[in-house]
């Protein structure tokens, strides 16, 4: 595969460039103009050579530069390109990781790894990160921002943990609407997300269920309190769950073939999966919940939201509903049941297996995944199945497309790695200290702002992104799609330059995008975040080897997929650093900016 990069417009027109190769020269001027020009660079003059060496762990090392031949938990590593394809595989499958998980994924293989990846318990719940360690901080979304970091910092469960806010995207729930985000503290989102964890492994159904049923949804898609219709006293269920449920959380908006093409009728047009009748029916069915610990339809926001709502009767609709295809739930049933025929009914559609299985290859790999890799993975949707997700998740990442070596795959694969993926990717690569209490303070409430994602934080029910987007220009004249784009606007880009810039060069890991003693910090809160420090004495071996140092970043940091181009820029510019911990830095930083890095083949 040819390296894809992306061209560094005069009008940051970079998301409709994202597949040219003639940046080599912007981008070393890029470069140059942030370590020399800019107003804003120049405070950190003294981190790019000048003799800063705080904060810094470097350690001597007589491992050897090469991993071949060496052993990593008693497996045998036997090439650099097995640590390529295991970088690459880890990419797809988390939210990164250091050299240590690389090697031992290439010494083990990627199949023995997932399957213990799968094995793993739950070690750590945002409620109980909140409740031990996190507690006496009184506002919402800040606490649930650090128990997420805590856990994604330092959780063995890498796998579990991408999958979770994989389906964070699908079954959409945004702290920024009125009723969740003020309220005074971090419960309902942090029980929301425990429930994403809870089933990352489990099937379609049992999650669909469980989301369906949460409290947290019901105050944002409106079911919670839904009364049953009484058409003398003007009283209508809500129809906006039921809308959502079928459009966005199960059978998406047009009828699909198996391979994801929309199906056509006679006159040529696609067919919608459901109309106003349908959404009227589905309405009925979600009447009746309320709060678990509350007496029927009682105050609004006093409810126990770590517990799923509680069906009262008196408020369901019992009539029969006619659904989707003729298919009927009798009148006269109790309303859980109704619920739950209503979610088995939507959960093994036929269309619902091809929309999910396709968005789940969107999040783990690919934007533009063929026909037959669609058909492939949706074979394997079996929602009534136990740990059916281990089954689709072992789909998308052992299918050929994915597994294929990027060099002799199609320029159309591939994405574009989402900002908080990228924040993290740098997060990960390297151990970094917690504080005194084993915790990683970031309040996360920033990220959303500066580069346009953090987790429970979708400006809508409709994601961060449209699934199908398109941007304007040379992707959408080939056909393609590429979701993670519309996040690339001008702020959003230097955003997560900026971002990188504050970890790395200014050494604040914790950062929460607006400076973590702005205005969200609690007044009492103390945390110094220039405790968090990386350890980076891995590198050690490649000092006054400044290819080999690139070369070790850009297998970490960007599964070996750095351009010749790139590589020769960033050894130009380190070489002329005298002091290595700089180096390191600067390297990094560099990498973390270009487009090698910012596109996953």
């Amino acid at each position: 595969m040819l390296k894809q990069e992306i061209e560094f417009d005069v009008n940051w027109d970079i998301g409709m460039k994202a597949f040219n190769a003639r940046n080599t020269i912007l981008f070393s001027l890029l470069l140059v103009f942030m370590i020399s020009s800019s107003d804003a660079q120049l405070r950190h003059m003294d981190y790019l050579g000048a003799g800063h060496k705080t904060n810094i762990k470097v350690r001597a090392s007589s491992s050897s530069n090469s991993a071949a031949g060496s052993t990593v938990d008693g497996f045998r590593v036997q090439s650099e390109e097995q640590l390529r394809d295991a970088s690459r595989f880890l990419a797809q499958c988390t939210f990164g990781t250091d050299i240590s998980t690389i090697q031992t994924v290439a010494a083990m293989g990627p199949e023995a790894w997932l399957e213990e990846q799968f094995e793993l318990p739950i070690l750590s719940y945002h409620e109980e990160e909140i409740q031990q360690t996190l507690a006496g901080y009184g506002f919402g979304y800040r606490l649930f921002g650090s128990s997420w970091m805590t856990i994604n910092i330092s959780s063995p469960d890498l796998v579990r943990q991408r999958m979770a806010f994989n389906l964070s995207q699908i079954l959409v729930l945004s702290g920024n609407t009125m009723m969740i985000f003020q309220r005074t503290d971090a419960h309902p989102l942090a029980a929301y997300y425990d429930l994403l964890q809870n089933n990352a492994f489990e099937n379609y159904f049992e999650a669909l269920n469980a989301v369906s049923l949460s409290p947290q949804m019901g105050h944002f898609l409106s079911h919670y309190n839904n009364p049953r219709e009484d058409t003398l006293n003007n009283v209508h269920p809500d129809e906006n769950f039921a809308r959502e449920v079928m459009q966005l959380f199960s059978i998406g908006l047009w009828q699909l073939n198996d391979d994801g093409s929309r199906k056509l009728d006679i006159d040529g047009n696609f067919i919608p999966s459901y109309d106003n009748a349908d959404i009227k029916e589905f309405a009925q069915v979600f009447t009746g919940l309320g709060s678990n610990n509350l007496a029927p339809f009682g105050a609004y926001f006093s409810g126990d939201w770590t517990k799923p709502m509680k069906m009262f009767e008196e408020y369901h609709d019992n009539s029969s509903k006619e659904l989707l295809d003729g298919y009927v739930i009798p009148g006269d049933k109790a309303g859980m049941e109704d619920i739950r025929l209503c979610l088995e009914h939507l959960s093994t559609h036929p269309n619902t297996a091809v929309f999910i299985s396709e968005s789940l290859i969107k999040k783990f790999t690919s934007s533009n995944p063929s026909p037959q890799y669609i058909k492939d993975v949706a074979s394997v949707f079996a929602p009534l199945e136990t740990n059916n997700f281990r089954d689709l998740i072992r789909a998308i990442l052992f299918h050929p497309e994915a597994r294929t070596c990027p060099e002799n795959i199609s320029d159309q694969q591939g994405k574009l790695k989402e900002p908080l993926v990228r924040m993290m990717n740098l997060l990960k690569a390297f151990p970094i200290s917690s504080n005194q209490n084993g915790d990683y303070w970031n309040f996360m409430r920033c990220p959303v702002f500066t580069m346009g994602q953090a987790p429970l934080q979708a400006p809508s029910v409709f994601n961060f992104y449209e699934p199908d987007y398109s941007p304007p220009g040379a992707i959408s004249d080939l056909g393609l799609e590429a979701p993670e784009f519309q996040l690339l606007s001008a702020p959003n880009t230097i955003g997560i330059i900026n971002d990188v810039d504050t970890r790395i060069l200014n050494d604040l890991l914790m950062d929460d995008g607006c400076g973590i003693r702005g205005m969200f910090e609690p007044e009492d809160y103390e945390e110094d975040i220039t405790q968090y420090q990386a350890d980076l004495s891995s590198l050690a071996q490649f000092e006054n080897e400044p290819e080999a140092l690139i070369d070790r970043l850009g297998l970490i940091l960007a599964q070996s997929a750095l351009s010749d181009q790139t590589k020769q820029i960033l050894v130009d510019h380190i070489t002329q650093i005298n002091d290595f911990e700089q180096q390191i830095r600067f390297a990094i930083y560099g990498i973390l900016i270009s487009p090698d890095y910012a596109i996953l083949k």
